[in-house]
């Protein structure tokens, strides 16, 4: 009794010491367990990020990032709001998963910024493009946007090769909208409820945010020393040789969802993913050809195409190009090196497939050699 009486008065302390002084300090932030609450569930087209946001995140664990959306819950470089016609600028709108989002990099830095900085005042770029979406969003939101009113001059859909894995999780109701994620992995009311618990004991309570953060950093270890091992294997190194630009590299170039473009079992495990993103691209197409609006579909490749090549993908997207007469820009050319594993770590962030600064700037540079504005 008196075991029960100690720790129930220790976790009122704890949980009173929490919520009054550490919840304030740098010393709670930097777990880096904030819920990022402005990205959330659309019941329009999956998910979306709020509008109006100017928030600090923490992305890759490592880089923090500044979050600015304008009234549409697009990135920008400030909090404004977007009219339904600009009749004094030409309105461009950027498609496109996580590498046009701009992962890890400032507004300025990312394609949307360079772009916008480079076309000046006569034009305006709204970036529509998000982390894990796809062709099926890609359609779903950019028809939204038009049905409301929103008048567009000019498309730059970019597709990812991630895209054709993703539509593979990307479910449809009765009346083809896209189901949430919340509502594809529907958890019992005991579930949630223990999941909601969970989660209350990690935010309010210095031990169980230790205990969290103890069991993250130790599953973050066990699989590094999981990819030193595939990596010295792949390099024919011994592990103990193996250094960390070797397993950085190693991780950089062999994600899982980027084989598909060269092996053919991965290949035929995406074909329904393929077979989907050519639906929706075509409807997305049309729906540029209905409106009048300028279009272009773009490609690039990952570090794994860079060490691999690509079999697939290219060959795919050009002949759907060529079908549909869609306005087609391939910027593998850009990604072409002698020196692979040196001109990998100089265009992507270390330790994963997103561009840096340079990639962001060879992407930007292929776009105005190939794309009139």
């Amino acid at each position: 009794m008196k075991k029960i009486k100690f720790i129930l008065i220790l976790l009122v302390f704890d949980l009173t010491l929490s919520n009054l002084i550490f919840k304030n300090t740098q010393y709670w932030s930097i777990l880096n367990l904030e819920e990022k609450w402005w990205r959330v569930s659309s019941k329009d087209y999956h998910h979306k990020i709020l509008p109006n946001i100017n928030q600090v995140e923490n992305w890759g664990g490592k880089i923090q990032k500044r979050v600015i959306t304008n009234s549409l819950g697009f990135f920008d470089k400030e909090n404004r709001e977007i009219l339904k016609s600009n009749k004094y600028q030409k309105r461009i709108l950027l498609i496109g998963d996580s590498f046009i989002e701009g992962s890890g990099l400032p507004y300025e830095k990312t394609f949307a910024g360079l772009l916008a900085s480079h076309l000046g005042s006569e034009y305006e770029v709204l970036n529509s493009a998000l982390g894990s979406y796809s062709p099926s969003i890609y359609f779903k939101k950019t028809e939204f946007y038009i049905n409301k009113g929103y008048k567009i001059d000019q498309a730059l859909v970019f597709l990812d090769i991630s895209d054709v894995f993703d539509e593979l999780f990307i479910k449809f109701d009765n009346n083809g909208n896209i189901l949430t994620y919340e509502e594809t992995k529907k958890q019992s009311i005991l579930k949630k409820n223990f999941y909601k618990f969970g989660s209350f004991l990690r935010d309010n309570f210095i031990i169980f945010r230790l205990f969290s953060v103890i069991s993250d950093q130790t599953e973050i270890i066990k699989n590094y020393v999981k990819l030193k091992f595939k990596a010295s294997k792949n390099l024919d190194k011994s592990f103990f040789d193996t250094n960390r630009d070797d397993v950085m590299y190693y991780r950089m170039t062999h994600i899982d969802r980027g084989f598909w473009t060269f092996n053919d079992k991965k290949f035929d495990e995406v074909k329904k993913g393929l077979s989907q993103s050519n639906k929706y691209l075509t409807k997305l197409f049309n729906l540029f050809k209905e409106k009048n609006i300028d279009a272009s579909l773009i490609i690039y490749p990952w570090p794994t195409q860079i060490l691999y090549g690509d079999e697939f993908h290219q060959k795919h997207w050009l002949n759907f190009s060529n079908q549909n007469k869609i306005n087609f820009v391939n910027l593998y050319n850009k990604f072409q090196n002698e020196e692979k594993r040196k001109f990998i770590f100089e265009n992507f962030i270390y330790g994963d497939i997103h561009w840096n600064e340079m990639g962001t700037k060879l992407i930007f540079d292929g776009i105005i050699e190939k794309i009139d504005f």
